[in-house]
């Protein structure tokens, strides 16, 4: 152990950070029984709403004549590092989480670098005894100690090793625990790009704010770089962010970033925070982060040690002293992006829009976005609820503006709110339990949107008659929202133009036990409600059931504007909304979108047929919607029929007034 070593275990002692003695001298071999205080080196008072996970690293050398492989419970010099560990490192955590930090039987040094030198990993090392004591405190700690609270994940070196195992195996098979992880700090071991492939339940940082990812970095001096010299901790395929400015590219960070690292002052033992030059670039070749920073003079036999371990310009003990103010300023930012994400969205917020539109026109559409929570929502262990910044659903967001309650635009203010919609999983599992999606969307989504429309009619609609409008998951929640929200609030539901709940099923049965929603029966009624979802003959045929298809469902047909099964030639069609091939722009075309009302099924057939899909989207959306789906095409196929009947039916019903 070094001075600096030696002067912060002072410190921790004197502060009386860590628990007491541990078990008795001959039970220090044994597996530790974590509901004993003595087995935790930090069991907090518990102040905060997130906790802290942090497995501390290497403090066992293992160096002399008949050390074992790994150390016992009452070994004085892994006690005596734990607890200076928690002041130099874990301390980071505290400001904002309660840290739990339990002993476990950690790998010596000297036998983890062996291990290393003959496999080219730790694996060996961390998966045995490390390991089990890990999981056995993470299974005590959730048991007894969390109560569902959010938490990090964190460790150094041999710490981060075994939190990396932990991110593997423990929270694949405890996917109920994962959920509530606000991020993974593996500092001081490497995350490769093969672990991620290997476990797409895991996602790596892309910037200073997302959660439920790995923020991973190992810190290492230039001559390591341009030796390529050897670092038991730096992986192949080795991946690591910026801890200065949160980018995994190389852009280079400056001193002047960095908020503070932690020195030790020897004199007075104690600890301050200044400036030592930790500037940070990232090295891609290697996945480390590269500091010109110097660490201050070690013992000449430590420093051999360090140089045989971890390369000759080794800075592996100052990957969190030399970014010590920016890891606790991240730790923050990352717990309040999470409280933000996982809150309903509020709707005083822009953010929390997608359109809030200049008051143009005297009539709006409240237009409620369809599934665009979808390829995410499908991996292992995500989300069955999107969270406000996941960037498939805002993408999504974007392009079914365009294509579809665009529709709405020429004659109306368009409002769209984002909203934490059911994922396709979720969906799926509610359609195959009930027969319907009620179930998936009648809390978080249905909330939200409700919460949306007290908003826009308190704040923003100003007594102007509406339209609401959506599709797919967007009709299923319109549904609702007509049964529940509007019989709870006639007098918005009075100013009701019409409601285009395109895409799911309005059936014979909610009319006759909501007999204050009536449907369509024509081109320009008004307070009505336009509904219908379109497929092709292989769906008729086959009689085949779909996601949005209820018994007893009423479709009307979008070119002729009746309910019965006359049939309504493409030459009817205004004009179909398609993406030009050669241009990739936009366009209103011909495509031969014909409409016909099956009424033993009560939906739209059309014998037009769909653009390509990619073979994973195809497989979707023959699972949910049929060999003939349609579902994608219930807006384009009759775009301008859309915005035509939108405009008579604003017309009929301000000539009624």
């Amino acid at each position: 152990m070094n001075k600096k070593v030696l002067a912060l275990a002072i410190i921790a002692l004197i502060l009386t950070i860590c628990g007491g003695a541990l078990a008795a001298t001959d039970n220090a071999d044994k597996s530790p029984d974590y509901s004993k205080p003595e087995n935790w080196c930090s069991l907090p008072e518990i102040t905060k709403d997130v906790d802290t996970f942090f497995i501390y690293p290497t403090e066992y050398m293992g160096f002399n004549e008949g050390d074992p492989d790994y150390a016992t419970l009452d070994n004085a010099e892994m006690i005596q590092g734990a607890k200076a560990c928690y002041v130099l490192q874990a301390s980071a955590y505290e400001d904002s989480t309660n840290v739990f930090m339990p002993y476990y039987r950690q790998a010596a040094l000297r036998y983890a670098g062996e291990i290393r030198k003959k496999t080219g990993n730790g694996d060996a090392v961390f998966s045995g005894l490390p390991y089990s004591d890990i999981i056995s405190a993470l299974d005590y700690y959730f048991e007894n100690y969390n109560n569902g609270r959010p938490f990090i994940i964190a460790g150094h070196s041999q710490g981060s090793g075994i939190a990396s195992f932990v991110l593997k195996k423990y929270f694949k098979e405890h996917p109920e625990y994962y959920k509530r992880m606000i991020a993974a700090y593996i500092i001081g071991f490497s995350v490769t790009k093969g672990d991620l492939e290997a476990n797409p339940h895991l996602k790596f940082a892309t910037g200073e704010t997302d959660t439920g990812v790995i923020i991973s970095w190992n810190t290492e001096g230039p001559r390591n770089v341009k030796e390529n010299a050897s670092n038991v901790v730096v992986l192949p395929g080795a991946i690591s962010i910026n801890p200065l400015n949160w980018k995994l590219d190389e852009t280079y960070a400056p001193a002047s970033m960095n908020l503070g690292s932690l020195i030790i002052d020897e004199k007075n033992s104690k600890i301050k925070f200044g400036d030592v030059g930790a500037d940070a670039q990232i090295n891609l070749a290697r996945g480390v982060v590269v500091t010109n920073a110097e660490l201050e003079p070690m013992p000449e036999e430590l420093a051999a040690v360090a140089s045989e371990f971890f390369g000759p310009d080794a800075r592996h003990e100052s990957d969190y002293s030399f970014y010590y103010n920016n890891i606790k300023d991240n730790v923050a930012k990352r717990i309040a992006a999470y409280k933000a994400r996982a809150k309903a969205p509020d709707y005083s917020q822009k953010a929390s829009w997608y359109k809030l539109p200049e008051i143009t026109k005297d009539v709006d559409t409240f237009y409620i976005n369809s599934t665009v929570y979808i390829m995410d929502s499908l991996k292992e262990n995500s989300p069955e609820y999107a969270t406000l910044d996941n960037e498939e659903m805002l993408a999504g967001f974007v392009e079914e503006y365009m294509s579809q309650a665009s529709a709405y635009e020429d004659a109306t203010n368009v409002f769209v709110p984002y909203y934490r919609q059911a994922g396709m999983r979720v969906m799926k599992k509610s359609w195959q339990e009930t027969g319907d999606v009620d179930a998936a969307i009648s809390r978080m989504p249905y909330e939200d949107i409700t919460a949306a429309l007290d908003y826009y009619f308190e704040n923003y609609n100003n007594g102007r008659p509406f339209i609401i409008a959506g599709h797919s998951q967007g009709s299923a929640i319109t549904r609702l929202v007509l049964k529940k929200y509007f019989k709870e609030h006639p007098e918005y539901y009075k100013r009701m133009i019409a409601a285009y709940a395109i895409g799911y099923s309005i059936t014979k049965d909610d009319l006759k036990t909501y007999p204050h929603l009536k449907f369509a029966t024509g081109e320009t009624d008004t307070g009505v409600i336009i509904s219908w979802n379109t497929e092709g003959k292989e769906n008729v045929e086959g009689n085949v059931k779909t996601a949005v298809l209820l018994p007893g469902a009423i479709s009307i047909n979008p070119l002729n504007w009746k309910l019965d099964d006359t049939y309504a030639p493409a030459s009817m069609n205004l004009g179909s909304f398609v993406t030009n091939e050669k241009t990739g722009e936009p366009e209103i075309a011909d495509i031969g979108a014909d409409a016909q009302i099956i009424l033993s099924r009560g939906t739209v057939m059309t014998n037009a047929k769909p653009d390509p899909m990619p073979e994973e989207a195809a497989k979707i959306t023959f699972e949910y919607f049929g060999p003939g789906a349609r579902h994608d095409n219930d807006y384009t196929f009759y775009y301008n029929n859309i915005k035509d009947n939108v405009s008579k039916r604003i017309a009929a019903y301000k000539a009624g007034k």
